[in-house]
């Protein structure tokens, strides 16, 4: 009778230390997913040669820790934030007529590529 009381007590006991350390070291979760490029967006869509007259672009994206890099043949490209999702974009007046502005988002998993075009113009 005294082993069914202790085997009573402590089966219980056993399975609650069981259950609570299981979850102390769980599996870590894939966060990070192929990159997903949401929208490529600027503020306008014709600047005036000069650098007087920027335009901020916007990359929203999703797919974890992302790296953005941005392209363009002619003009400059400032990041204006510390993930470089948003640029400052200018042209000079060698740079006129339409640029296209290439946003690459990568991760560990890959890359997606997206382009915007902004017109360059002499007022």
């Amino acid at each position: 009778m005294k082993l069914k009381t202790i085997a009573a007590l402590i089966v219980p006991i056993i399975i609650t230390f069981i259950a609570c350390n299981k979850d102390k070291n769980p599996e870590p979760e894939a966060t990070t997913v192929l990159p997903k490029i949401v929208s490529l967006t600027a503020d306008k869509y014709d600047i005036q040669y000069g650098g007087g007259d920027p335009a901020t672009i916007n990359c929203e994206a999703t797919g974890g820790s992302i790296e953005f890099v941005w392209e363009v043949d002619l003009g400059d490209i400032f990041p204006l934030n510390e993930d470089g999702s948003q640029v400052r974009f200018t042209g000079s007046e060698c740079c006129l007529g339409n640029k296209y502005i290439k946003c690459t988002a990568k991760n560990d998993k890959g890359s997606m590529t997206d382009t915007i075009v902004i017109n360059i113009y002499i007022p």
